[in-house]
């Protein structure tokens, strides 16, 4: 019986995987956020842009599609909808009382009281 040496064996020692070639690291490539990112700048971007609808309209708009193209952004993405949600949702309450209360006062001006 002969032992023929095994192919793991008989090769020299690399320093790396067969599948690699040597000195390649074993991280994986990056993989891209930029969608996500702009809906989180979006998100921000809206509380500080008073009365925009437009503004928070585009961060869900990128943030929807930034969950679909990019999971590994998906975190930043849904910051980017929830606070571009909010701000439409509490500019659109504050535009509604502002408008409110321009309306009761031309009523009550209208009443003479």
């Amino acid at each position: 019986m002969t032992d023929s040496p095994s192919p793991a064996r008989s090769q020299p020692f690399s320093g790396g995987d067969a599948t690699q070639p040597a000195g390649s690291y074993a991280y994986g490539a990056a993989q891209p956020k930029t969608l996500s990112i702009v809906s989180l700048v979006l998100g921000l971007a809206s509380i500080f842009i008073g009365g925009s609808i437009l503004v928070p309209i585009a961060g869900i708009i990128v943030g929807v599609m930034a969950r679909k193209r990019e999971p590994a952004g998906r975190t930043m993405a849904l910051w980017g909808i929830w606070l571009s949600v909010a701000m439409l949702v509490l500019w659109a309450l504050l535009w509604i009382l502002a408008g409110g209360l321009l309306l009761a006062a031309i009523g009550l001006a209208s009443s003479g009281a």
